[in-house]
């Protein structure tokens, strides 16, 4: 029988890979020392939570003050059942979201074992290498509610968590998503978190140098986001070579008539097809434009299925970093642009990889000014490797440690050029070699200095040598669960 002081040194981490091996052979079945150890880590947990800051602690005051309200801990357990249910040979967790978003059981996070878990109001899942337990629980109460063995596909299903330990990879964890505010289908490139296969390479001199570092513009002024609604009037898109309307749709009364942006993005009502408009110009009711795309959010983001028409292909959606995401986190890779000088052209004469499909490099003018050195290319996805502390670039809950975590997490694309010659602004801003996009830039969630402050991570960046379309990321075990499935429009 497992001692107290072995569960707390296991918790603590202090036992060697083979004592470890033993403990976890035992708990699988002794349901018994399975609770001790979860009260054990139930006190730990509890002792943290009192020392967070205030606002964490009115978090926790309100989870008991839920509970008090529920009828009783049966009752309650019930609800949650019928919330979060194991299925073996399925996902391991399948979540139905409450209609009221406040009630008893709604899944607030998702985390890996032994420091962190997911949790709701009353119950929390947490993964002990292959056994999973759901435990229910209100105020002091703790009871364990189902304990079963993974399959092994479940285990094989992980993914690497931030504090140490894993966590299990599913479907269904968190609220369902909109595609017209998080795109792209979960196993895109954009979406698709940095493996533990990953192959990290220095990036070579002679092309792309991070000491320029980074420059941060506003995507609503690039590239901006519009939202058509039922009630928008209908009109007509036309565009050259064709004697017909490329779409007949509503149409914002803000299409085609703002300053900025040569690419304007058009969310049809439908919440899943959106227009691509290259400089639209309003005609009355109607808009012609250079060039329109049509795309599903829902798709892979990526040539064939969504060839935009950038140079590259790559959609200028593609990574920006949306509202609201440097507070709440940045669940996608970064997507980036660079200068011609910052991309090295290869020997045959292209300057692209995988996922794009194209470059400047077919223009003369361009290629000349492209590097002759260097292994970045527009394509190519940079990462901050695992081992790299990010706590010591930017301090946790800043909008630099948002972005450096994804850099790790997630990595950075590079999606397209432009040619510095005509851009006074970056110029002015010393030139950088990346530009990231991030919408509603000075809604107050950035600060001024954010890309100052964003310099010393951007140095820790490495080629992900080995990403490609059959190895995303580098592949291997996941740094963060996949992506959500989508909700109906």
């Amino acid at each position: 029988m497992l001692s107290d002081d072995q569960l707390i040194a296991y918790l603590a981490g202090k036992l060697s890979a083979e004592e470890r091996a033993r403990v976890e052979a035992e708990l699988a079945g002794d349901p018994e020392a399975l609770r001790r150890l979860l009260d054990q880590e139930r006190l730990d947990t509890s002792l943290k939570l009192l020392l967070n800051p205030a606002a964490s602690r009115e978090r926790v005051k309100a989870s008991v003050l839920a509970g008090i309200r529920t009828a009783t801990h049966e009752v309650s357990a019930d609800e949650v059942m019928k919330k979060v249910l194991l299925e073996s040979g399925k996902n391991a967790l399948e979540y139905r979201a409450p209609k009221d978003e406040n009630a008893p059981g709604l899944l607030a996070a998702l985390a890996g074992a032994f420091r962190e878990w997911l949790q709701t109001n009353h119950a929390r899942v947490v993964v002990y290498g292959g056994l999973a337990a759901l435990l229910v629980f209100i105020a002091s109460e703790v009871r364990i509610s189902q304990v079963r063995k993974l399959t092994a596909q479940q285990q094989a299903n992980t993914f690497e968590s931030s504090k140490g330990g894993q966590g299990l990879l599913t479907q269904s964890l968190s609220a369902p998503r909109n595609p017209a505010q998080w795109p792209f289908a979960a196993d895109s490139v954009w979406n698709t978190p940095i493996g533990s296969g990953a192959q990290f390479a220095t990036v070579q001199p002679g092309g792309m140098d991070l000491a320029t570092g980074v420059m941060v513009v506003n995507a609503s002024l690039s590239h901006p986001v519009l939202y058509a609604s039922a009630s928008d009037p209908v009109g007509n898109l036309h565009v050259p070579g064709m004697s017909v309307p490329f779409a007949t749709a509503p149409l914002p009364a803000a299409l085609g008539t703002t300053p900025g942006g040569r690419h304007v993005f058009l969310v049809l009502p439908d919440g899943m097809t959106v227009l691509e408009i290259h400089s639209p110009r309003r005609t009355g009711a109607d808009v012609r434009a250079n060039s329109i795309v049509r795309a599903d959010l829902r798709g892979p983001g990526v040539p064939p299925a969504y060839h935009s028409a950038t140079g590259s292909g790559l959609s200028p959606l593609g990574g920006s970093i949306r509202r609201g995401e440097l507070k709440a986190g940045i669940p996608h890779v970064i997507g980036a642009v660079a200068p011609l000088e910052a991309v090295t052209l290869k020997a045959d004469g292209t300057a692209h990889v995988w996922p794009a499909d194209g470059s400047a490099a077919g223009d003369a003018n361009a290629a000349a000014q492209m590097a002759r050195a260097g292994n970045v290319h527009v394509g190519s996805l940079l990462a901050i490797p695992p081992g790299v502390d990010i706590a010591k670039f930017a301090a946790p809950g800043t909008p630099a440690h948002a972005i450096a975590r994804a850099m790790q997490d997630y990595g950075v694309l590079v999606k397209d050029t432009f040619d510095g010659t005509y851009f006074a602004e970056w110029q002015r801003e010393g030139a950088p070699h990346l530009i990231f996009c991030i919408e509603d830039l000075f809604n107050g969630d950035a600060p001024r200095d954010l890309a100052r402050q964003l310099a010393p991570a951007l140095r820790e960046l490495r080629v992900v040598a080995n990403h490609g379309p059959n190895s995303l990321g580098g592949g291997g075990r996941r740094r963060r669960p996949v992506a959500p499935d989508f909700g109906k429009p």
